[in-house]
């Protein structure tokens, strides 16, 4: 009995059909008429114990903490806008994982409330320093919004009350035809 055949019958996966998940691994291990059952199984399981390795991420949540605020434009609250808060990595955390993004949407008044790890639950920003930006979303106001440019930094602190008022500066002839220019290209999309 081949190898190729016994892992057929212990398994009922034919490695010779190409619809197989691991055919192409098996029919190299399947030309070897020595290779052992144990082999094959051994082979198979540490295929299985990679493949879950590589979808599994440390998983540890970094602290949060809660953060609000408003974001105004010339005085006026602006609603719909994309609030960002992207944690900075600083000193001994040059090349190591500060946290993870966190972002909002502005209510009716211009208020929101970050959300990091269960979007849209408040449960706050990571602790530490964070680049703000504000991003257009449904807003429409003539201030200058792009979630690619800083607005400021900030540090979000433990145990304190975390409220940043963001103020917009009136966006310039050559951001408002950009933002049009942008918009167009996602209507015709």
């Amino acid at each position: 009995m081949t190898v190729a055949t016994e892992f057929r019958w212990a398994t009922g996966i034919d490695p010779r059909k190409p619809a197989s998940l691991f055919h192409p691994f098996l029919e190299i291990l399947a030309k070897s008429e020595t290779m052992s059952k144990i082999r094959i199984a051994g082979f198979l399981a540490g295929s299985c114990c990679i493949l879950l390795a590589a979808g599994c991420g440390n998983g540890a949540a970094f602290p949060t903490a809660q953060v609000s605020g408003q974001v105004l434009c010339e005085g006026q609250p602006v609603s719909g806008a994309m609030v960002y808060f992207e944690p900075l990595r600083s000193g001994d955390q040059a090349s190591a994982m500060v946290g993870k993004q966190g972002f909002a949407f502005t209510d009716s008044e211009g208020r929101y409330v970050i959300s990091t790890y269960a979007p849209g639950e408040g449960d706050g920003a990571v602790v530490g320093k964070h680049r703000v930006r504000v991003g257009r979303g449904d807003a429409e106001c003539d201030c200058s919004m792009n979630e690619e440019v800083d607005l400021m930094q900030v540090e979000v602190k433990a145990d304190t009350d975390n409220t940043f008022e963001l103020v917009l500066k009136k966006a310039s002839s050559r951001e408002r035809m950009m933002a049009q220019r942008n918009q167009d290209l996602e209507d015709e999309e």
